[in-house]
Parts: structure tokens; C-alpha cells; sequence
């Protein structure tokens, strides 16, 4: 299997995935194309927070916020409803990760003991990841009128 064609074929193709053209400009194959990459990829990323937040011990040997398991865990369902259906539901529903995000930076949930320039930079990314969001629901919308 050439991993890196395939890689290459969901993350940047201009047929499937072309990421410069706005969202209504879209064909449908394509705007179903990345929205399969923007789940596979959230849903990899919620897969590893889930087990981390699941598995790493806490204070006192607890976990370290079932909470923040359980949020993870939705998370991984959306995106993989978002990215085997495209649902507009689903896409809004994932869109609140990049404010979780830099929300648990900033109250010390994501790492208790991270300096100001680390806040910041996870902030900025939530940032920046929460305005490819708005591209991800104006697609899944675009795709679906009627939800």
C-alpha cells in the first residue's frame, strides 16, 4: 500500500479537494470529499484525546476528567457521522471542538502547568481550526438544504 498517495489523494487533490475554491463553489463529489477528510482526521484526533483522557492517572490516581472523555468520545461520533454522511447536525456539533479547545487551555483543563506562550499557541490554532469549521458547515449545509 503507498500510504503516501494515499495521504496525498484525501489531504490535497485538485479533482477531490480543492481547499482554495470557496464552499459554494464546490461540486458536490468534492464537498463530500473533504468533508470524509475533515472527519477522518477529527475523528483520529478525538480517538487519541478519548484514550487520553481516559488512561492518563489524574491527582490522587483518578482519571484525568471523565468528563472531557465523555466530550471526546462525542466528538469521534460526530466526525464520523459528519464524515460518512455530512450531516449539518454533525458538523455544527464538531465545531465546537476548537473552542473546547482553547477553552480547556485556558482554564488549565488541557495541561495544568503550561506557560503564557503555550496558551497562546493553542489558542491561536483553536483559533485558526475554528475558521476552517465555518468552511466544514457551510459545505455539510450546502450539501444538505434541508437540515
Amino acid at each position: 500500500m503507498d500510504w503516501p498517495a494515499l495521504v496525498r489523494r484525501y489531504v490535497w487533490d485538485e479533482q477531490r479537494t480543492p481547499y482554495l475554491l470557496r464552499a459554494g463553489q464546490l461540486t458536490r463529489a468534492q464537498g463530500r470529499s473533504e468533508l470524509f477528510a475533515y472527519g477522518f482526521f477529527l475523528a483520529l484526533l478525538a480517538s487519541v484525546a478519548t484514550v487520553v483522557a481516559a488512561l492518563l492517572p489524574g491527582p490522587a490516581g483518578l482519571t484525568a476528567s471523565p468528563v472531557m472523555a465523555l466530550y471526546s468520545m462525542s466528538i469521534l461520533v460526530g466526525a464520523i457521522a459528519l464524515g460518512a454522511g455530512g450531516y449539518p447536525a454533525a458538523a455544527r456539533y464538531c465545531a465546537t471542538a476548537p473552542v473546547a479547545m482553547a477553552l480547556a487551555a485556558l482554564t488549565g483543563i488541557l495541561r495544568p502547568d503550561m506557560t503564557g506562550w503555550e496558551i497562546l499557541a493553542v489558542v491561536a490554532v483553536s483559533a485558526l481550526w475554528l475558521g476552517y469549521t465555518v468552511r466544514i458547515v457551510r459545505i455539510a449545509r450546502r450539501l444538505h438544504p434541508q437540515d
